[in-house]
């Protein structure tokens, strides 16, 4: 499984593939489309377009039979294509549904910021209503709601380091290099391995550019999983 929704939730959240698998693929550019705006990635609605295109010259008559073979020999790409998005598809949908509140909220801020740069004057924010439990809950205790979030950086400006084994998702996430999506990738990955042993590994596994390493190498740790000298309280702990 690719996330913590279970087996259920990613089979039904991967029927497009089977457009793929419809005669001759004529249908796979759906798939691709419909992946592409679900998960809200852009280069996937490209493919669908270059599918679209190739498979749009099936309709021209052929006139060898060495052509229509290379016809059904491409039927079968955009299925292996499919199977290979789909992970990343799972991923990055699981993230928009964890986020979705976050996500309306940004695109409300945007558009905001657009009309308040059109018409020359900043907008009032509408009042937001509070209910009466929530204000009496206030009222009755001086402690926030919401934990504080702890920064990156101490008060002396030192980077305090995060030991990769031990961090919980939302705690690799809090890297600003790599955030939500590498974040869910990073815990899959260090599942699978039983831990990262070192940062070279790390950076392997992970695809990063060059830059990104650079800063990413100063703020983690790679000591072994069961290695108590470490800052981190919370967080995933794997067993060996």
């Amino acid at each position: 499984m690719y996330t913590d929704r279970g087996r259920k939730w990613e089979m039904l959240n991967s029927w497009w593939i089977i457009f793929t698998f419809l005669p001759i693929g004529m249908t796979s550019y759906i798939a691709f489309f419909y992946a592409g705006t679900k998960a809200k990635n852009a280069r996937w609605r490209i493919y669908g377009l270059i599918y679209l295109g190739v498979f749009l010259l099936a309709f021209i008559p052929t006139y060898t039979e060495f052509e229509a073979m290379i016809f059904l020999a491409l039927w079968i790409v955009p299925i292996i294509h499919a199977f290979k998005i789909r992970p990343a598809y799972l991923v990055q949908l699981d993230v928009l549904k964890a986020n979705e509140k976050t996500f309306l909220n940004q695109e409300v801020m945007k558009l905001r910021q657009e009309a308040e740069a059109k018409f020359g004057r900043k907008m009032q924010k509408p009042p937001q209503q509070k209910s009466e439990a929530g204000v009496k809950q206030q009222e009755a205790t001086a402690d926030p709601l919401t934990p504080p979030i702890q920064p990156l950086f101490s008060k002396n400006h030192q980077i305090e380091k995060i030991n990769i084994n031990l961090a919980s998702e939302k705690e690799i996430a809090a890297i600003p290099e790599i955030g939500i999506i590498l974040a869910k990738k990073a815990v899959v990955k260090r599942e699978e391995l039983g831990g990262f042993e070192s940062f070279e590994q790390f950076a392997q596994i992970m695809g990063l550019k060059e830059h990104t390493l650079e800063k990413m190498k100063q703020r983690l740790i790679f000591s072994e999983t069961d290695h108590t000298d470490t800052h981190i309280h919370s967080g995933r702990v794997i067993d060996y």
